[in-house]
């Protein structure tokens, strides 16, 4: 008998039935549970978008023939039209995470539209030392008595977010007492962004950071995008309009994610 190792198509469908069974996974845990190199993992990838048995992200891949598929967004709206889609869920959700934040603490503020909404609110509070990827959300706060701060780096386009191996750099010399994270997906697997260069920000904030949450309206329940930015067991809270449903909520009950409904 040939090995599904050597064998192509027994290999394929070996790489579909791990990514319908997880959703998402990295080309190196699929090298790692299929036995083969990454190099190969790649190559069976492309063969297997071409039939849309799988999507292929930055550094993974989402199975697409599951009846309980997560939903896939492809492209990023803009910065607008974001905030426009539940916009009133988003103010609430603000309002909730806002009464997380003590006088006197460090916080870190992800670009994106309700840590933007948040943005608006913690002017309010006293003594507070502020650190964020978004010019926007700096702009909101920069006649606040709260001293702001961005991270060096480059801008990126639309969203106005800083960037890059200096920004991920300039935020080792930095530690939180709270990341706000925005995301534009979250399943059981794990939490999703639209772009790559901001994710390596996220990432450096998520390891600076004493406690971890996330902003998620429920529209973002069961959706992935191109990036998967953290799995659920490196979050701490999920500030929320309603509690996620299941398999999602009992993940993160599971993985100790307390949840916050407004």
């Amino acid at each position: 008998m040939v090995s599904s190792r050597r064998n192509p198509a027994a290999r394929q469908a070996d790489l579909a039935s791990q990514l319908n069974n997880a959703g998402f996974m990295s080309v190196g845990d699929l090298a790692v549970a299929t036995g083969v190199s990454e190099i190969t993992v790649r190559r069976d990838l492309a063969v297997l978008e071409r039939t849309g048995a799988v999507r292929r992200t930055h550094g993974g891949a989402i199975g697409l023939r599951r009846a309980d598929a997560s939903a896939f967004d492809a492209f990023e709206p803009s910065f607008e039209a974001r905030r426009r889609r539940n916009g009133a869920a988003k103010t609430r959700i603000a309002r909730a995470a806002e009464r997380l934040i003590e006088p006197g603490q460090s916080l870190a503020l992800d670009t994106g539209t309700t840590t933007f909404e948040l943005g608006r609110l913690v002017g309010r509070i006293a003594d507070l030392q502020i650190v964020t990827n978004s010019t926007r959300i700096a702009g909101l706060l920069a006649d606040n008595p709260n001293p702001v701060y961005l991270p060096a780096g480059r801008v990126r386009g639309r969203e106005l977010s800083i960037y890059g191996k200096r920004a991920v750099e300039s935020l080792q010399d930095y530690s939180f007492d709270i990341f706000f994270l925005g995301v534009s997906g979250l399943t059981a697997d794990g939490l999703f962004d639209y772009s790559p260069e901001d994710t390596e920000v996220k990432r450096a904030f998520i390891d600076r950071s004493s406690k971890v949450v996330v902003l998620c309206d429920s529209a973002k329940f069961n959706r992935v995008a191109m990036v998967c930015v953290a799995k659920p067991s490196e979050i701490h809270a999920v500030v929320c309009d309603r509690p996620p449903p299941d398999p999602l909520g009992e993940t993160l009950r599971r993985a100790g994610v307390e949840l916050v409904c407004d």
